[in-house]
């Protein structure tokens, strides 16, 4: 089931948002499950996009949720700092993120109660990363091609497998010695494999081995040091050989 979608613009394009909440309007009518339509904005300020739409009283409705007529389900605005990941419930959210960028998007990913969400750029760059994640579709009817981060290689692919394997998935790498396993194997990576993209790796770990997003930019963060020409702490310092060794020969 597709569930991220985005819109192909850029700054102040205003019918992109009335074509997004009419979308999401579409979703909740054939969707039973969505209880809520969330205009997610970064804080009370950045509403000028609806206020031109609305008008001013609509827009102060908006903060305590509102329910147009023929629309099936309320919209309501929420900022990153009131938006909150609901820890119980079905997921149940339509989440129009407006001039979001990846990183912020991305932690939207990991939160329950989402279950579609729409994506209007700012600057279409800072949007990239998540639309390259997810494969999202396009919807305002613009021919694009399917933009996604290619697949990293058959060795990297089972090194991130088997790290996946042998962690706690609900904590990531926070875990001492998850820790230090996901540092021995980056080390091993970085040093044998010819290119290691941290981008690349966390949207694999993201889309194929369901990470969530904010354990997965750990293990970018760890990529980005190396490439960077810096160093960590951690990891086993020998024997890096055999770990690439074993992931080359099952790659056979």
């Amino acid at each position: 089931m597709d569930t991220k979608f985005y819109i192909d613009t850029e700054a102040n394009d205003d019918d992109a948002y009335k074509l997004a909440m009419q979308f999401a309007c579409e979703l909740a009518k054939k969707d039973s499950s969505i209880k809520k339509i969330v205009l997610y904005i970064h804080t009370k300020q950045n509403t000028g996009w609806f206020e031109r739409l609305f008008g001013s009283e609509i827009v102060k409705k908006l903060f305590n949720g509102l329910k147009f007529t023929d629309y099936p389900v309320p919209f309501k605005f929420e900022t990153k700092l009131t938006y909150k990941n609901a820890i119980h419930g079905n997921a149940s959210d339509i989440v129009i993120c407006c001039g979001i960028g990846s990183d912020d998007l991305l932690k939207i990913d990991d939160y329950h109660s989402v279950k579609y969400i729409i994506a209007i750029p700012w600057l279409r760059k800072l949007t990239d990363k998540w639309i390259k994640t997810w494969s999202a579709i396009e919807i305002s009817g613009k021919e694009k091609k399917e933009e996604a981060f290619p697949e990293p290689s058959c060795i990297v692919k089972r090194a991130m497998q088997q790290l996946t394997a042998s962690i706690n998935m609900s904590t990531g790498i926070s875990h001492p010695m998850d820790n230090d396993r996901a540092k021995t194997f980056i080390k091993a990576l970085h040093k044998y494999e010819p290119e290691l993209n941290a981008d690349i790796i966390g949207s694999y770990l993201v889309r194929e081995l369901n990470w969530e997003t904010r354990h997965a930019k750990d293990i970018e963060k760890l990529i980005e040091t190396l490439n960077s020409g810096s160093f960590f702490k951690g990891g086993e310092k020998t024997g890096l050989q055999n770990y690439y060794k074993r992931w080359k020969n099952e790659c056979k």
